[in-house]
């Protein structure tokens, strides 16, 4: 085959494939796949489309074609990755493929080589610097905030980084339960004058990597778990689940015949398999903060503090960092997203008698004491 042929074969590939995401973002499964499987049969190595067939067989409940796709596209990539290891695209790719596989172990120590940028939020790379060349002039530290998901989170942090001035970014890798810190990224980060939101857990890696670059102490925000899983039930349905890349989560994501039950079969799902997650993530870094010499300080904020006192929550929040009272503007405007009702305990008029019991089982009695969580 010479070039032309070559390239007019490639740009084709290229070309389908994009026809099927586009297919396959407006919930045209059958037509997705179609267009997939033609792929799949002229370039069987082609690692995209096989992680598209193992998001949609996942989705469609083919959990074993799905692990068998996803498995390939693994091992296709780890192939490049030795082959090529400076393609940090494709050590990154393997490692949220790991991840999504519950091999956390495998993605941390493929983690220690990843070298990438910070990746800026709601800013373009020269605003970014500026804004985060000013806060360092001024002396501002990098800020992180681990949260549950669905928590009202991002709204906060809005707040918080156009009060201070602060640069946004993340610098992790997955989603949680299992959000994984990129070494290279948190060392960027640690230099200060940058707020940065995750859902990463109290790992041993991340602990490590956190302290390794100078960072010392972190916010915990977090919300009735209760109230967290329902939200949740309501994001996966209708948002997360429907992602092209959704489904190879398979510890948050519930099986496709759940979500196609209803809210109500989806909330029985995430009060037996979601919600534990939430409370081990709290579990542990109440854990860390519990220490004799804990290797990080961490501060608890939550949910329902800022909604009741949302003045009271910044100042404590600017207390914990040393930084002055005088460095904030409370009326910075800053963009509220992913708020959905914004309410403290929703989950009581929705909740059934015997989810209200299972839920409340679930949460340890020391941890419903700290967090003034009640039946």
């Amino acid at each position: 085959m010479n070039d032309a042929q070559t390239t007019t074969q490639t740009v084709s590939l290229s070309q389908a494939f994009g026809m099927a995401q586009k297919k396959h973002r407006e919930n045209d499964l059958a037509g997705a796949r179609k267009i997939y499987q033609r792929i799949s049969r002229l370039a069987p190595d082609h690692v995209d489309t096989l992680v598209m067939l193992a998001s949609l067989d996942y989705r469609e409940g083919r959990d074993a074609q799905g692990q068998a796709s996803l498995a390939r596209a693994v091992d296709l990539t780890r192939a490049k990755m030795q082959r090529l290891p400076e393609d940090m695209s494709a050590r990154a790719a393997l490692i949220n493929f790991l991840l999504a596989q519950n091999r956390p172990g495998e993605a941390e120590t493929l983690m220690e080589e990843l070298v990438l940028p910070l990746n800026p939020v709601r800013s373009g790379p020269a605003e970014f610097s500026a804004r985060r060349k000013k806060s360092i002039a001024r002396g501002l530290p990098a800020m992180v905030i681990t949260t549950l998901p669905k928590s009202a989170s991002e709204s906060i942090w809005n707040k918080l980084a156009q009060g201070l001035g602060l640069a946004q970014c993340y610098f992790s890798l997955g989603l949680f339960p299992d959000c994984c810190a990129i070494p290279s990224r948190v060392a960027q980060a640690a230099k200060g004058g940058v707020a940065i939101k995750e859902h990463i857990g109290p790992t041993a890696h991340n602990v490590a990597v956190l302290r390794g670059a100078g960072i010392d102490r972190l916010i915990v925000h977090h919300r009735d778990p209760r109230q967290a899983a329902l939200s949740w039930a309501h994001f996966v349905r209708d948002d997360v689940g429907q992602r092209v890349m959704g489904p190879l989560w398979r510890k948050i994501v519930p099986p496709s015949g759940i979500m196609e039950a209803g809210l109500d079969a989806t909330l029985d799902w995430c009060i037996e398999h979601y919600l534990p997650l939430q409370i081990r993530f709290l579990s542990g870094w109440q854990g860390i903060a519990a220490q004799a010499d804990p290797p990080l300080s961490v501060l608890f904020m939550s949910f329902e503090s800022f909604l009741a006192e949302p003045d009271a929550y910044f100042s404590k929040v600017l207390d914990f960092y040393d930084i002055p009272q005088s460095s904030y503007a409370a009326g910075a405007k800053a963009e509220t997203v992913h708020l959905r009702q914004g309410q403290s305990d929703e989950w009581r008029q929705v909740f059934s008698q015997e989810q209200r019991d299972r839920a409340w089982e679930a949460i340890p009695p020391e941890m419903a004491r700290e967090f003034a969580w009640s039946y």
